[in-house]
Parts: C-alpha cells; sequence; structure tokens
C-alpha cells in the first residue's frame, strides 16, 4: 500500500511538472568550517550558477544527527542532493530517505561511502580515495629525506615527527597516519612519534597542538610535521613562524626550517608552498569534485554519465586522483642541518 501510494504521489508530481524541476541543488554539509569545505562550496556555487541553478547549503556543524535532521526536514520530491559524510552512524537513514522521495543524491567524503552508494540505484559517491592521498603525501616526505639525508638535526639516530591528526573516529584519519608510518619504516627510517593528537582537521588546534610539543620537546627536537589535512597543517606553520621558524624563503639569507606536510591543496596551502614556508600538500581537486558531481546531476542515465565523464566509473563510485604539490629543492640545505 506504502509503495502505491508513493507511485501515485510521484505520478501526480510528474503531471505538475515539478518532479524533475532541477532549479535547486541541496547540500548537506556535515560541517562547512574548513578550508576544504568552504572550496567547495564556492565552486559547486560558481558552477550551478553558470548552468542555471541554485545551492542551498546545509551545515551540521559536525552533528551527524543534526545533518540527518536536516536532511530528513528539507529534503523533496525529486530533489538533487549532495551529502558530505564524515560520520557515517546516520548515512544508511539519510540513503533511506532520499530513495523515499526519489531523490538523486551524491555522496563525497570518506571513502567507505562508496560502498553504501550501491544500495539505492539514484545514489552516487564521488571522492578523494584516502590511501592515495597518505600515498602522495608520503612520496614528498620521502623526497625530502632524499634530498637532505642529515634530517637528524639533533643527532638521536630517529626522525622526531609531530603527527597532527584528524577526527578520532574517522576511519581516513588513522589510514593517512597508518599508511604514512608503515612506508617510513620499509624506507628504513627510524621514526620517534613526539605525538600523535586528534586536532579535528582545525586550524587553531593544530596550531595550540604544536605550541604545547614545541614548548615541552623543543623546537630543536622537532624535525617534521605531518598533518592528515592543510588547515592543521598551516596552524602549525603559524607557531613555526612565531618562532621564526619556515618564514617566507629568500635567496640570500638562510632561514630556520621544520618541514611540513599537509593534504587537501586548498588556496592557502598551495600559496605556503609557493612562498617557502609549507613543504608540500597532496592536492585534492575540488573543481573536478565539483564538475563531476554537476555531469552526474545533468545527465539523463548513467550511460549517458558514463560516456561524458574523464574517470573511471564502479558501481557509480569515481574516485579522483590526488596529485603531489612540494618546492622541496629550493630549501636552503645549510639552513636545514644547523
Amino acid at each position: 500500500m506504502k509503495r502505491f501510494l508513493k507511485v501515485i504521489v510521484l505520478l501526480f508530481l510528474f503531471c505538475s511538472g515539478s518532479v524533475f524541476a532541477k532549479e535547486e541543488i541541496k547540500i548537506f554539509f556535515y560541517n562547512i568550517n574548513s578550508g576544504f569545505m568552504s572550496h567547495v562550496q564556492n565552486t559547486m556555487q560558481k558552477m550551478a550558477k553558470q548552468r542555471g541553478y541554485k545551492i542551498k547549503s546545509y551545515d551540521a556543524k559536525s552533528d551527524a544527527k543534526k545533518q540527518y535532521e536536516q536532511l530528513k526536514k528539507h529534503i523533496s520530491i525529486g530533489d538533487m542532493v549532495v551529502i558530505s559524510v564524515s560520520d557515517e552512524e546516520y548515512l544508511p537513514k539519510m540513503i533511506q530517505e532520499a530513495s523515499d522521495h526519489d531523490a538523486k543524491v551524491v555522496l563525497f567524503g570518506s571513502s567507505p561511502t562508496a560502498n553504501i552508494a550501491s544500495s539505492y540505484d539514484k545514489a552516487w559517491y564521488v571522492g578523494f580515495e584516502m590511501f592515495d592521498s597518505a600515498h602522495k603525501q608520503y612520496s614528498m616526505i620521502k623526497k625530502y629525506l632524499n634530498e637532505f639525508p642529515e634530517y637528524n638535526r639533533n643527532k638521536n639516530g630517529s626522525l622526531d615527527v609531530v603527527f597532527l591528526q584528524g577526527r578520532e573516529k574517522e576511519y581516513s584519519t588513522h589510514v593517512r597516519t597508518q599508511v604514512i608510518l608503515e612506508n617510513l619504516e620499509r624506507y628504513g627510517v627510524k621514526i620517534n612519534p613526539l605525538s600523535y593528537n586528534f586536532d579535528n582537521y582545525s586550524f587553531s588546534e593544530a596550531y595550540e597542538d604544536l605550541k604545547n610539543q614545541i614548548n615541552k620537546y623543543g623546537i630543536e627536537n622537532i624535525e617534521m610535521v605531518i598533518a592528515n589535512n592543510d588547515s592543521m597543517a598551516l596552524g602549525a606553520i603559524k607557531a613555526l613562524n612565531e618562532k621564526k621558524y619556515n618564514m617566507p624563503y629568500s635567496l640570500f639569507s638562510g632561514h630556520n626550517y621544520i618541514p611540513v606536510f599537509g593534504i587537501d591543496g586548498i588556496t592557502e596551502a598551495l600559496k605556503s608552498v609557493d612562498s617557502g614556508m609549507l613543504t608540500g600538500t597532496a592536492i585534492a581537486d575540488y573543481s573536478a569534485l565539483s564538475r563531476v558531481i554537476m555531469l552526474i546531476f545533468e545527465s539523463s542515465s548513467d550511460e549517458d554519465f558514463e560516456k561524458i565523464v574523464w574517470y573511471k566509473v564502479d558501481n557509480r563510485s569515481i574516485f579522483i586522483p590526488y596529485r603531489a604539490f612540494s618546492k622541496i629543492k629550493v630549501y636552503n640545505a645549510q639552513s636545514l642541518t644547523k
């Protein structure tokens, strides 16, 4: 009976011309207050405007239940819906809501969501593979260690690293850190992790965290900072700048420097790499992410979409590769090995 009523409602709305009205895209963010998510929102708004769509955004402020309640309250029959996923506790319920409303939904965020997308034939996953981000970050770390084999400045026989991690309950947080540790061990580098704090992808939390590590260990005993995202890496840069470390590079004057690596490729991070403050970042192309999402909504069928998209499609899941971006060779080797 419920299924019959759903069909009747869909037919009624179709006849009224509103089912497939594609004037608005609703984006349900887990938390929009990050450099990467704000870039995604801005890019989506620009691309939507070019195509005649409107964007309506909702911010759950890192509350998975609130995100689900926002979706449940605002979703309508035939909607185009985008969901950024971090905490997946309520994701099956959100997928069910989309199915009940015959909505076309695109998920992005932590890549385990790719498996959930297959449970509903109008659900897609578009995102960045977390293992790829860690491997790209490691490739830059390895390049740095090759360029500066005397990285062990305090001569204690190990690489002393501060890890700035994301959210404790988020799978990608642990993957990104673990891949780095395993690869460095395989490479033959003895690691001495000074801290593994969870700074929740936050600029301010990472800034305070690194300040505390500097006070605890002394800045001369920190030889590398590895962050799970760019916002935390930039927070670390601020803490180092206050100690006159990682200042903008000058060809004529060496500078005190501790290598810092991030992930995301947000604009501020790219500028920081260019200026010689941040060592490198793995770029997640949020413009490509936004373009693929728009193409999904604009395609009348899965087959049409697969003909025009430039990435491999596997069971309505698409992974956009990261790109490593660093300028390791511009650093003053003498100042790095003091």
